[in-house]
C-alpha cells in the first residue's frame, strides 16, 4: 500500500490508497452510498465538508462519507438485509458461470418455499404493479447457507475458504435474521456479532472479486 495520504475531515483519520470506503457516487441518481477501494485521491482538501473526493478501483468516483464497511454506520437489521443481497448476488454470479439453468437443479425445499411465496403474494403484487424479480430474490436468508454449503460448495470454496467457519456464521445469522425481520429488538451482544460476521463475510467476497479484476 502506498504512503500517499489525504485527510478526511469527518473522521479525523488518514485516507490511504487501497482503503475501503463508502462514497456518495458522483452524478448518480441513487442516493445510497456505495462501497469501493480507493485508487486515486482527487481532492485532498481537509477543509472540504463534503468529504474527500476519490476514484475507486472499479472506476466509481465520489466523495468519501464513511471509512470501513457498512457496519460503521448501519444498524444491525440493515446490515442483515445488505448481507442477504450480497450473498444472493455472489450465488447468482458463481453458479451462472457453471450452469445457466442452475436454479432448476436446486433441491425441492427451496424451490417449493419460493413458489409458495409467489403464489401467496402474486395477486397483491399485480394490483400494486410490482414487477417480477429473479427467483432468488424470493428466497429467505436461511435458504442461502444451503445454497452455498451444500453440494455446490466447490464453487464457493475459493471465496469463503473455511467451510466450517462460514457454516457457523451463516447459520447463526440465519437464526438471528428471523426475529430481526419481525422488528424484535436485538441484544447488544447479538448486534456486535452481526457487525463482526458482516465484516468477515463481506471482506472475503470483496477480496475474491478484487483478485479477479487484478
Amino acid at each position: 500500500m502506498t504512503s500517499q495520504k489525504s485527510f478526511d475531515p469527518r473522521y479525523r483519520v488518514n485516507i490511504e490508497l487501497g482503503m475501503r470506503v463508502m462514497i456518495e457516487e458522483e452524478n448518480s441518481k441513487n442516493s445510497e452510498l456505495v462501497s469501493c477501494y480507493v485508487k486515486e485521491i482527487i481532492t485532498p482538501d481537509v477543509m472540504n465538508e463534503s468529504g474527500i473526493k476519490v476514484i475507486c478501483e472499479d472506476g466509481k468516483k465520489g466523495r468519501v462519507k464513511h471509512i470501513g464497511t457498512e457496519s460503521s454506520f448501519m444498524d444491525s437489521n440493515d446490515l442483515l438485509v445488505v448481507l442477504e443481497r450480497k450473498l444472493r448476488k455472489i450465488i447468482v454470479e458463481e453458479l451462472s458461470k457453471v450452469d445457466r439453468n442452475w436454479w432448476d437443479s436446486l433441491g425441492p425445499i427451496i424451490k417449493d418455499d419460493v413458489q409458495r411465496k409467489l403464489d401467496t403474494g402474486g395477486e397483491q403484487r399485480k394490483q400494486l404493479g410490482i414487477p417480477n424479480y429473479e427467483l432468488i430474490e424470493y428466497t429467505n436468508f436461511y435458504h442461502l447457507p444451503d445454497m452455498i454449503l451444500g453440494k455446490r460448495w466447490q464453487y464457493f470454496e475459493k471465496i469463503f475458504k473455511n467451510k466450517n467457519a462460514i457454516d457457523v456464521k451463516l447459520h447463526e445469522l440465519a437464526t438471528i435474521r428471523n426475529p430481526s425481520a419481525h422488528s424484535n429488538i436485538l441484544p447488544e451482544m447479538i448486534e456486535k456479532k452481526i457487525q463482526v460476521y458482516y465484516d468477515d463475510i463481506v471482506r472475503l467476497i470483496e477480496n475474491y472479486q478484487r483478485n479477479l479484476n487484478n
